[in-house]
């Protein structure tokens, strides 16, 4: 294939994001080649790891909202077919994956772990609700895998067609599950019936406890609007949307914080768009592109590509950009000590040699101290996050007497045991979103503190990285005379080991601003992307009380209170206080029974560890892998010239073969790494 990097590249459209990474894959797998002929045995195993990642990563999309809301049919429009089993009663059970395959097909994965091939013909007896036989069928499926030669797949591209939330608590549970696994979330809502409660507790307790950068909302258009009408039922989701974020992150963050100003930067305006979805999918079906523009999808489809382009592929196209310029550069050096470094006096060879072997010497001791360092830090973020721990208990106590206070019960609720399991079931659903807002809350303070002690250890490792960088070119230029320029920001091994730490921290953006403007430019680069590898998502996956404890409450308190112990109060007011009452003490008992049993110190200790030990582990990585590169082709020189073994003709015309082409794929790949900063920066 050949490798060459137009001079301005497009990213607007999948098919020239993946035009430029199978480019990259191209030069990768040459330089992979060229390592091997080298013996640059740890360079191999970073670009393996680097084409891996590249092999296994697919972009997948959860479409999500209420049950009757057009998401199949949305789908079946994405797609251009009418895959999808649609109909006017609620209709997916299960979820849907459609995927790209050559023949039209289904794989089914039920729950025990075995799989079942159907025809597409026959899906809908698996996965949906129309018949009771189907309905019981769908209950044992994990997920219905649709095989078809749709060319939006073939992309390596995941469409997911989703229960719909609000008909059935099980299948909301699913749902809520895939979203931290997905590239982007579409809400489907409708135009005549914008945000409904469940919808607002949706966005509010679901959907923005993940990325907001992830979820794009659909209106979807029945009635015969005007475009004036269509504008404010826009305006007015938009606005909703905006007012429900701004209010979680001004009770995050609080209004006057500077993380709150952040926070209001960063989401920007609401990705909202108005289609007719069943005119779209017409559309589609009979190739009339006017149609589908007034249907408003094509607008769709253009943002849905740059999302997941622009804004999400340039952080994934600079790692294999930067493996190239760091493996381009290091093939490069080897080459010019191999041919120098024999053409050398002996005496010559060996004080630079000794010298080299010096450099590598003092750089592997610093780095023993660095990783010291590391822990310290570690052990900081620790002692910084004990007292959130500390209060948390506390803290969630406080926001069960809140809910159960603030809720109104009226005493006919509590005179017999039908009405008291409907107000325990209310009170249950109060307690589980005040619980989830305090828990959200509490657990974002803790993952911001250990990725503060992250990023600023990353900050701190710029200067290792650095010391690291003028080690390996001192060593060059023990046998090579190397120019090198006086306003050099830094060298290819500092890069490689810049951007390893950008990405482990998930701040792939923090490279961009670093190659642009030195650690200034760093944190404008940080906050163009999306979260973190390590840390993100997992301190409310470890408290795991929302989801936990209602179930808990359902199962006790709610017994508690079906008997007649306390409808034998005489006065109305006495009877709801003393409802209260001892629904709060049994809530509050059950409550700090599960947080004793969480033991969340040890576990928010135990992975403030993992992510610490993950940052020294790719540090360890990418020095190694220079310092042992370099000390091998030391070593070997050493030998070679002991043996009095001079380069072969066929050995010094392979050796020009390899290095012009290095040089072509080094050249697209520095060119290909300044447009991604141009586009990151716009």
């Amino acid at each position: 294939m050949t490798s060459i990097t137009p001079p301005n590249i497009s990213l607007d459209s999948v098919l020239e994001y993946n035009k430029v990474e199978r480019t990259l894959v191209s030069d990768l797998e040459k330089l992979r080649s060229f390592s091997q002929k080298l013996k640059l045995t740890k360079s191999i195993v970073l670009i393996n790891d680097v084409l891996q990642r590249i092999e296994q990563r697919s972009f997948s999309i959860a479409v999500v909202g209420e049950f009757k809301r057009g998401k199949s049919t949305f789908i079946n429009a994405l797609l251009g077919q009418e895959i999808l089993p649609s109909d006017i009663l609620p209709c997916s059970a299960t979820l849907n994956r459609v995927t790209y395959g050559v023949k039209p097909e289904v794989k089914i994965i039920f729950k025990d772990g075995h799989e079942e091939q159907i025809s597409i013909e026959e899906l809908t007896d698996y996965v949906t609700k129309l018949t009771p036989e189907s309905e019981m069928t769908a209950e044992s499926i994990k997920e219905a895998v649709v095989y078809y030669p749709i060319p939006y797949c073939q992309n390596n591209i995941d469409v997911i067609d989703t229960p719909g939330l609000n008909d059935d608590q099980n299948m909301t549970e699913v749902t809520l599950s895939v979203l931290p696994q997905v590239d982007a979330a579409i809400m489907i809502i409708l135009a005549q019936s914008p945000f409904s409660e469940f919808e607002r507790d949706l966005l509010e307790n679901k959907l923005l406890t993940n990325d907001l950068g992830r979820v794009i909302f659909v209106v979807n258009i029945w009635d015969s609007y005007t475009p004036e009408q269509t504008e404010r039922i826009l305006g007015s989701v938009k606005n909703r949307i905006q007012k429900y974020v701004l209010e979680r992150a001004e009770n995050q963050f609080g209004k006057d914080s500077e993380e709150y100003t952040i926070y209001k930067q960063k989401i920007g305006t609401p990705k909202v768009f108005g289609i007719y979805i069943k005119q779209a999918l017409e559309a589609k079906q009979k190739g009339d592109q006017n149609l589908l523009f007034q249907s408003g999808f094509k607008q769709f489809e253009v943002a849905l590509e740059k999302f997941l382009t622009q804004e999400r592929g340039v952080i994934l196209l600079e790692v294999p950009a930067n493996r190239v310029i760091t493996s381009s550069k290091e093939i490069l050096t080897t080459i010019s000590i191999q041919e120098s470094a024999l053409a050398m006096k002996q005496e010559e060879f060996q004080a630079a040699y000794q010298k080299s072997v010096a450099e590598i010497a003092a750089i592997r001791e610093r780095q023993t101290k660095e990783f010291k360092l590391i822990d310290g830090a570690a052990a900081n973020v620790k002692l910084l996050v004990r007292p959130l721990i500390y209060n948390f208990s506390t803290e969630l106590k406080q926001a069960v007497e809140e809910a159960i206070q603030a809720t109104a019960i009226d005493p006919r609720e509590v005179k017999n045991d039908n009405t008291k399991k409907s107000l325990a079931n209310k009170l249950n659903e109060k307690v589980k979103n005040a619980l989830r807002h305090r828990t959200d809350k509490i657990s974002q303070k803790i993952q911001d503190e250990i990725q503060k002690g992250i990023d600023k250890e990353v900050e701190r490792l710029q200067d290792f990285a650095q010391s690291v960088g003028q080690a390996i070119t001192n060593i060059e230029m023990q046998f090579v005379e190397v120019e090198v320029s006086s306003n050099r920001k830094t060298s290819a091994a500092a890069e490689a080991i810049t951007v390893a730490l950008s990405v482990f921290t998930g701040f792939g953006g923090i490279w961009s601003g670093y190659r642009a403007a030195g650690l200034k430019g760093a944190a404008v680069g940080a906050a163009a992307s999306f979260g973190t590898a390590v840390v993100g998502g997992f301190i409310a996956t470890v408290i795991g009380l929302p989801i936990a404890l209602p179930v808990l409450l359902a199962v006790g308190v709610v017994s508690i209170f079906t008997g007649g112990g306390i409808a034998s109060m005489v006065f109305a007011g006495d009877l709801v206080e003393n409802y209260r009452k001892n629904y709060t003490e049994k809530t509050l008992e059950a409550l700090d029974k599960q947080i004793r049993e969480q033991r969340l110190e040890q576990k928010i200790d135990d992975q403030i560890t993992t992510a610490f030990e993950v940052l020294k582990q790719t540090l360890r990585q990418e020095v190694d892998a220079l310092l042992d590169n370099t000390q091998k082709t030391l070593t070997e020189l050493s030998d070679k010239r002991g043996r009095q073994e001079a380069m072969t003709d066929a050995e010094r015309q392979e050796i020009n073969q390899i290095r012009a082409e290095t040089q072509r794929i080094l050249g697209n790949a520095q060119r290909l790494c300044e447009q991604l900063t141009e586009i990151v920066s716009v």
